[in-house]
């Protein structure tokens, strides 16, 4: 028997007035809480909770059952108990921009850039750009993270004179601030349009989720200080994962 293993039976007093179940719970709960467990991990099985803390079946079910009711704990159907991983609110106050958000909100922000191409408008990109329909633009797709978790695959559309951000290192890189330091026009507001939009495969395989999955679309218009549109993007966003906040004033 392990020095852990001892550890964990000495946490559980089989004469305590406080149920096994409700012991095993807490120190579950604790393991997570501390670190040991983290979002995302896989417990062990039911027989290894029972072998390990020396406890039987129904134990085990009824304190991963209160875990699970409280969503600290999440069950896959034939693949085991997983730590619930916690959907992250956009910080209203960070300016419409994923990074700072992030960091407003204690979380790490990554970007991982899938491709940077130069292709036809298609006929969203061309009315919000106000071109020409197959008139060629910049295209930009990028996989945003938080904590190393997929949250959201962008689709970011720019007229040929951004041909600046073919040259830039992109990844891990604030769009917005990139085009501030390289055009004196800044970023001044935007226009969200919202609607909901099924995963395909290939949002499925960026995003890590099942396809057909709900996701949140977002249509978004950036503007200049001069109301020039800047550019225009399409958001793909897993909402359990990463809830979109909006402030306005009325």
């Amino acid at each position: 028997m392990n020095e852990e293993k001892q550890k964990h039976e000495k946490d559980l007093e089989v004469n305590s007035f406080i149920p096994l179940y409700q012991q095993l719970y807490d120190n579950i709960r604790k393991q997570i809480t501390v670190g040991i467990y983290k979002p995302g991990d896989k417990l062990p099985s039911e027989g290894d909770l029972c072998k390990e803390f020396n406890v039987s079946r129904i134990t085990v079910r009824n304190a991963l059952k209160q875990l699970v009711e409280e969503e600290i704990l999440c069950k896959k159907r034939g693949k085991g108990t997983y730590v619930t991983i916690p959907a992250r609110v956009e910080a209203l106050c960070a300016g419409n921009s994923f990074t700072n958000s992030c960091h407003r909100i204690n979380a790490k922000p990554s970007t991982r850039i899938i491709t940077t191409s130069i292709e036809k408008a298609n006929k969203a990109a061309s009315e919000a750009l106000n071109i020409e329909q197959d008139d060629k633009v910049i295209c930009i797709k990028r996989l945003r993270l938080i904590d190393d978790v997929p949250v959201i695959f962008e689709i970011d559309y720019f007229r040929m004179e951004y041909m600046f951000l073919l040259k830039e290192d992109l990844e891990d890189a604030s769009l917005m601030e990139t085009i501030s330091k390289n055009i004196s026009t800044q970023p001044k507001r935007v226009e969200d349009v919202f609607e909901v939009k099924y995963s395909n495969k290939e949002y499925s395989d960026l995003l890590k989720c099942a396809t057909n999955m709900p996701l949140l679309k977002v249509r978004q218009l950036v503007y200049a200080e001069n109301d020039e549109v800047l550019y225009y993007n399409e958001q793909y966003i897993r909402s359990d994962k990463y809830k979109y906040a909006v402030s306005a004033n009325i």
